[in-house]
């Protein structure tokens, strides 16, 4: 992935949170664990790391997903990845997909997850401001 297309999709999402009822900011730079960091009116704090990745799988690296939800326990803010498949037209809100860690499959050094189980079991962007998490959670 490149730099500026993460970047591009996390500025995306801040403005379109903020344009929704929402307030977001983006954590340029930080070279941290957390991209983007938001009040969403339905679910609350929400703590998101971004991706945008071609393949049909996600790998993220388990100090990523350690880190993602050690930010969030400590902020009391609700861990979420948003993941942007540049290659596949998903018909959702930014083209983006939104998903706790804890639905990825886990392995020795990473986490993973395929682009089916993700658009099945994840929500949509516009989820953030419209409904509360607990009403995804089975």
């Amino acid at each position: 992935m490149s730099y500026q297309r993460g970047a591009d999709f996390e500025r995306q999402l801040v403005r379109y949170l903020r344009e929704h009822g929402g307030e977001a900011v983006r954590v340029a730079g930080s070279g941290g664990y957390v991209d983007v960091v938001c009040y969403a009116p339905a679910m609350g704090h929400v703590a998101i790391e971004c991706k945008v990745r071609r393949n049909n799988r996600l790998y993220v690296r388990r100090e990523e997903i350690e880190g993602l939800t050690g930010f969030a326990e400590r902020f009391r803010a609700e861990p979420m990845i948003a993941w942007k498949p540049p290659h596949v037209r998903t018909g959702l809100t930014l083209n983006a997909i939104l998903f706790p860690p804890d639905l990825m499959e886990e392995r020795e050094r990473t986490y993973v997850i395929d682009l089916k189980t993700a658009l099945e079991e994840g929500i949509d962007v516009i989820c953030l401001v419209t409904r509360s998490l607990d009403s995804y959670r089975k």
